[in-house]
């Protein structure tokens, strides 16, 4: 037996014999029997089901034992086309005993990565042309509960992937293994910057092949050379050759001055203006602080109360984070977060361990009163903690009580009532005289940005020691209203139903423009 094995995992609609010719050419090139180069016999397919993350545990698992029954040889390469490339970075991790897997023996022979076209930042599809972003759009929908839905950009695998990925093998340092990474010249699903997480450290490599495309990238030949044989090169260069790290494009002078990075997320029937670009301002003096004030666009009070709508912009966020850190790795990440801003916040730690923030400061916070923030401190995703809360907050005393009356768990009255355990060092301030967004406005931001500067905080002017008047107590009893008028709007349905259809089609259209209200305000 040799001493090398050489694992392929096939891209998420490749054929087995588009691989052929690059693992024989292989086996020639090293002298190995055609059991030294395993294509691995359960790839990701379209119609695959089950979450990434199984899969590539599964590779792992697979890979531990085809190396032993091939005798433990002392080196192997790991190849994966596309997505086969996620999955091998994954299952490699895992084998580290990172998320959520076992250490495994063979991650200590592995000498090598090599990932073809693979979509480092997830799969895009508003970089498909005019009709590829329609059926994109039409078909994502449709993935619930398929294997691909989680390559999609800013999904909780492909971030813990990257986020993972730039801690635990940056930490490896010079041990890591080779990761290469061949760009297909017309590739218009991975750009450059997508593979910043792995170039960035000091194992990582960037290729280019030339003239191919997303689908044949595996092959050795093909149109696009500029001799024949180029295309061989490459590919022989990336699996056996001596390559020479790479490095990505600089960051600007202006970025590398940063030593800190803060994110600033705002809520519902809002954008990045007002509040954030006030507090955006706070910061400019400080040219070492890197404010992040992206948006996710308007979210009216009816998005927020779907559950759908109210978790589609956690991608957005998720991606955002990831993209940042890949500029900036080693450096402290603070919050600072209001409404569906601490929402998204919440979903992110909960779904993704690597997700850290040091400082963490929250207004009119929407989480459950019982969200664990104990358990996010011991994962250490957060240091030391502010939530400040209002006393006629009636987005988060009323609309977020009554959707606990329908059963939705992942929001609740923390920015009311305040939380029940925090971490050691955090506070709670309760309760400021005001709105929704009494925390936020323009005389309290200089507390909050020096909250995240220095990391101490002092209470807000003003607090009161109760809400007062009836606030409370609608907050308590909104669950039972709000499933109480449910009832009493399905009993009018019912009864304009069995008297008249002309009656009911006018409590169609009115509540219809009942929706339409809450869509905008």
């Amino acid at each position: 037996m040799s001493g090398v094995l050489v694992v392929y995992v096939r891209g998420l609609t490749e054929r087995p014999e588009v691989s052929a010719p690059l693992l024989e050419k292989i086996r020639e090139q090293e002298g190995l029997a055609a059991e030294d180069t395993w294509l691995y016999p359960k790839p990701v397919r379209p119609l695959t089901r089950g979450r990434l993350a199984g899969h590539a545990l599964l590779l792992s698992e697979s890979i531990q034992r085809y190396w032993e029954r091939r005798g433990s040889p002392g080196r192997i390469i790991l190849i994966g086309h596309s997505i086969g490339g996620l999955l091998v970075r994954y299952a490699y991790l895992q084998a580290l005993g990172s998320l959520g897997g076992n250490s495994r023996s063979w991650a200590r022979h592995l000498s090598r990565i090599v990932m073809l076209a693979t979509p480092n930042r997830g799969w895009d599809g508003n970089r498909l042309g005019w009709w590829g972003r329609r059926l994109s759009w039409l078909a994502v929908p449709l993935t619930r509960g398929f294997a691909v839905r989680d390559a999609l950009r800013g999904s909780a695998f492909m971030t813990a992937l990257r986020l993972e990925w730039l801690r635990r093998v940056g930490a490896l340092g010079d041990d890591a293994p080779l990761v290469v990474q061949v760009r297909s010249g017309q590739d218009a699903l991975v750009e450059p910057e997508d593979s910043r997480d792995v170039e960035v450290l000091s194992t990582g490599v960037q290729l280019v092949l030339p003239g191919a495309n997303h689908a044949d990238a595996p092959c050795v030949e093909g149109p696009g050379e500029t001799y024949p044989g180029e295309r061989w090169d490459v590919l022989k260069l990336a699996v056996l050759g001596e390559v020479g790290s790479t490095a990505p494009e600089a960051l600007s002078a202006e970025e590398q001055r940063f030593t800190s990075v803060v994110f600033v997320l705002h809520g519902i029937r809002a954008g990045n203006d007002g509040w954030v670009d006030q507090l955006r301002d706070q910061f400019d003096g400080d040219e070492t602080v890197r404010v992040e004030t992206g948006s996710y666009g308007r979210f009216s009070a009816y998005n927020f109360a779907l559950p759908i709508t109210r978790r589609r912009t956690l991608d957005w966020f998720l991606d955002q984070y990831s993209y940042v850190l890949a500029r900036h790795p080693g450096l402290p990440f603070h919050f600072v977060g209001h409404s569906n801003g601490t929402y998204m916040l919440g979903q992110a730690l909960k779904y993704v361990t690597p997700i850290k923030f040091d400082r963490v400061y929250l207004a009119g916070s929407v989480l459950p009163p019982a969200f664990d923030w104990l358990a996010c401190a011991d994962r250490k995703q957060v240091g030391r903690l502010v939530n400040v809360c209002a006393g006629k907050d009636a987005p988060v005393a009323w609309l977020c009580s009554g959707l606990r009356g329908f059963g939705m768990k992942d929001v609740g009255v923390g920015g009311f009532t305040g939380f029940l355990r925090l971490p050691a060092g955090s506070q709670q301030f309760r309760y400021l005289p005001g709105g929704h967004g009494e925390a936020l406005v323009s005389s309290r931001l200089p507390a909050v940005a020096s909250f995240v500067l220095t990391g101490q905080s002092v209470a807000p002017e003003g607090l009161v020691e109760s809400p007062g008047g009836m606030f409370g107590l609608v907050s308590r009893a909104a669950p039972g209203l709000a499933l109480a008028l449910a009832a009493a709007w399905s009993g009018v349905a019912i009864w304009l139903v069995l008297l008249s259809p002309l009656l009911l089609a006018g409590l169609a259209v009115f509540t219809v423009l009942v929706l339409l209200v809450l869509m905008v305000v």
